[in-house]
């Protein structure tokens, strides 16, 4: 008959199971996947319960991946984005209802009637990337452009009345954040959230320092041969490096840098561990609350395997990432890849999956 685990001894089997576990996770993921690697956080409650990675960073000088290795986040900076326009808000200095008009001298009339909650919800009616082509030039607008173009833009539909996924929208809150802000972007995200959340490897626009290196598929290029996404570079064995790019006036939408473990400091804010100086409790859960259009503030609200989440994924120059967040289970998933062909969505759902399993374990 086998002895009864003191209380200590089974808290330590737990988690060193749970360790290896999702280890095996990252490490089978890499494998059937073919990226180069991963980088992942699990989140319960207010403890990270696994930090890890898998894999290479950089294959030419064989730099192993780890959860603080600093990734270009993409579609996540749209979360930092959205945190950092509520901080204002509850800082009187603008308002969820708001138009873009009143907030934004260089938005001009053909936004007359998109207000920032439109912006923050992708219910602007703005379109996803506008008359741009950046991810196949690298020539991505500055605040002139942006301007040029928000003055005589046509909305695909009435704010409010549908919705559409789009960068430009998330490009224009940086004027108005500028505007309410009194500074630059990137030094209103690093004074009002950054710092606060003690996130010391973020940042943005980069280059960042010690950054992965992106990577295409192996033996090919997305989307295709004849024509590429910009930034091609070297090749390295059966693989082209992705080049970084200033993404410019975009930056509120994809131009933002962390490390897996930074990430896992704003999971747990949204969790609502911690940050109150950032943002009150009330507004983390207005961020949280699906509307009628499948999207929080700044949050994809939906079901999964009856949890309700809120997530948001990312792509730039290679980098593909995704978190997932369940507030009533106290669970986030921070998942980093850096090849284009990673699908980083369905690693952070068999993580999280693990983790309710880890759970499971527990009780």
């Amino acid at each position: 008959m086998n002895p009864v685990l003191p209380i200590v001894s089974m808290i330590t089997v737990v988690a060193a199971t749970s360790d290896a576990n999702f280890q095996s996770v990252i490490d089978e993921y890499r494998e059937s996947q073919d990226i180069p690697g991963i980088s992942a956080v699990v989140i319960r409650a207010n403890d990270v319960i696994f930090s890890g990675a898998s894999g290479m960073a950089n294959l030419a000088t064989s730099r192993e991946m780890t959860a603080n290795t600093v990734f270009y986040i993409g579609s996540l900076t749209k979360v930092l984005t959205a945190v950092l326009t509520l901080n204002l808000i509850e800082a009187d200095k603008l308002s969820l209802a708001d138009t873009v008009d009143m907030i934004a001298a260089d938005v001009g009339d053909a936004a007359i009637a998109v207000s920032v909650s439109h912006l923050l919800t992708h219910s602007s009616g703005l379109p996803r990337e506008g008359n741009f082509d950046y991810w196949f030039t690298a020539d991505f607008p500055d605040q002139r452009d942006l301007g040029d173009y928000l003055r005589t833009a046509e909305l695909d539909f009435s704010p409010g009345t549908d919705r559409q996924y789009s960068n430009i929208a998330y490009a224009a809150l940086g004027p108005v954040i500028e505007n309410a802000s009194g500074q630059s972007y990137s030094d209103a995200l690093r004074t009002r959230v950054l710092e606060p959340l003690r996130m010391r490897t973020a940042g943005s626009p980069g280059p960042a320092d010690d950054v992965a290196i992106g990577y295409s598929p192996p033996g090919r290029l997305i989307p295709s041969e004849e024509r590429p996404f910009a930034g091609v570079g070297e090749k390295t064995g059966d693989r082209h490096v992705r080049m970084y790019h200033d993404a410019g006036a975009m930056t509120p939408a994809f131009g933002a840098y962390a490390s897996a473990l930074d990430l896992g400091r704003l999971a747990r804010f949204l969790l609502d561990y911690g940050g109150d100086d950032v943002l009150s409790k009330n507004m983390r859960a207005q961020m949280r609350n699906r509307q009628a259009n499948g999207w929080g503030l700044g949050l994809k609200v939906q079901r999964y395997k009856g949890h309700r989440v809120a997530r948001h994924d990312g792509w730039f120059a290679a980098h593909r990432s995704h978190m997932i967040l369940d507030v009533r289970d106290g669970i986030a998933v921070i998942v980093l890849t850096n090849g284009d062909n990673a699908n980083p969505t369905e690693i952070a759902e068999a993580l999280f999956d693990a983790a309710l399993e880890t759970d499971s374990m527990a009780e």
